[in-house]
């Protein structure tokens, strides 16, 4: 019993949803089900056995919803009977409303999952000319617009509601790679033994908020929208460093000729030493503040987190650039300084798909600049109890 649950899976079309039943099937011997879900909308070739096409949402089905014009529904007399028979259910559903719907009825037997997949152009145009080989141009842009569209909108849905999921998938790599199983195994392997039961019953802000973003992440932005937001509930941490101060640097650290012992956490970056101290950070909470960090150095993190237990929280920020603000970013820059931001993103994006446990909420950076201000207040609700 205590292992049983029900994983609600989120995500856009292409995100890898079915690959990833596909490997919870595999992990669980298959003692796990796929709910059946009935649907008005035409059949497709891709359509699995779980989709049942029909006229109309039969009286059975407790749990209904539409999207793209079309209607959904399935009972959740399947998954109790599942779940009497001690089998696990995976529920694939897009709709906010319905996953809040299940969170009540299911409680703590849910477990939200959101899988992530960038906007690829020309991934989704491979796809689209795979699905309709014989297509004029224009059918395919209107095609490649509407994937592109709907990524979107999937990608706004969970901005607005990251509260709700208890663990977040990483997936941007060509399913034809190998490295994509390998990605979405080893991240599928931990998240179905996690358990994040967190609930500020009583709207305190003694909290650690550690961020974690690589370059082009969006960290700065992040920081500024949480602490406009709750100026008097809210600080950020300044770290001790090394490092000569440029012309990028706020204010965010403090530039030392080197670290003395009061630093009880020391890690080194491109050859400088950055420190962290503890009692400074109880200093923060002390002034009833949620102390926001922002910290990439898995083992620092983990040494905070050893510190503070259940009352840090690990942010990953991922950053949803694509080629063409890569090339804009490159301009900007020498070439040894952009191998190293690029190398920073692959090395945190690895740690988060090695070590899921350690981090609590997955963030996006997207296009939209105010995307970061509603997913800042949605973290900020929750962690001040306005969420509950």
């Amino acid at each position: 019993m205590k292992d049983l649950k029900v994983f609600v899976l989120f995500g856009a079309p292409g995100s890898g949803k079915s690959e990833v039943c596909n490997i919870l099937k595999s992990k669980l011997h298959n003692n796990i089900e796929i709910i059946r879900k009935e649907t008005t909308r035409p059949a497709r070739k891709t359509d699995s056995n779980e989709i049942i096409h029909v006229e109309n949402i039969s009286s059975k089905c407790d749990f209904r919803y539409s999207q793209y014009k079309y209607d959904y529904g399935f009972s959740s007399k399947e998954i109790w009977d599942n779940l009497k028979n001690n089998r696990s259910v995976i529920v694939i559903v897009n709709d906010i409303r319905t996953i809040k719907l299940l969170n009540r009825k299911f409680g703590n037997l849910t477990f939200n999952i959101y899988i992530h997949s960038n906007i690829n152009k020309n991934k989704i145009e491979k796809i689209a000319k795979s699905r309709h080989p014989s297509a004029n141009e224009n059918f395919l842009i209107k095609d490649i617009n509407k994937r592109i569209d709907k990524i979107r909108t999937i990608h706004r849905k969970y901005i607005e509601n990251t509260y709700l999921f208890h663990s977040s998938i990483i997936n941007i790599y060509d399913l034809n790679d190998p490295k994509s199983k390998y990605n979405l195994e080893t991240q599928i392997e931990q998240i179905y033994t996690l358990n994040h039961s967190f609930k500020n019953i009583f709207g305190s802000a003694a909290h650690v908020i550690i961020i974690a973003g690589g370059s082009f992440s969006g960290k700065d932005d992040l920081v500024n929208a949480m602490i406009q937001i709750e100026p008097r509930k809210v600080a950020l941490y300044r770290k001790g460093t090394t490092r000569p101060k440029t012309q990028r640097d706020k204010n965010e650290l403090k530039h030392l000729n080197e670290l003395t012992a009061k630093y009880d956490i020391q890690y080194e970056k491109n050859g400088y030493k950055y420190g962290i101290c503890i009692n400074d950070i109880w200093s923060i909470l002390s002034d009833q503040k949620i102390a926001l960090i922002v910290l990439s150095d898995i083992e620092a993190i983990e040494a905070i987190k050893n510190s503070f237990q259940n009352i840090c929280s690990v942010i990953y920020l991922h950053s949803n650039i694509d080629s063409e603000e890569l090339e804009e970013a490159q301009k900007t820059m020498n070439s040894n300084e952009f191998e190293k931001r690029l190398a920073s993103i692959d090395q945190l994006l690895s740690s988060y798909i090695s070590k899921i446990e350690l981090f609590n909420h997955v963030l996006l950076n997207t296009s939209e600049a105010e995307d970061l201000y509603d997913q800042a207040l949605n973290i900020l609700d929750y962690y001040l109890g306005n969420a509950i």
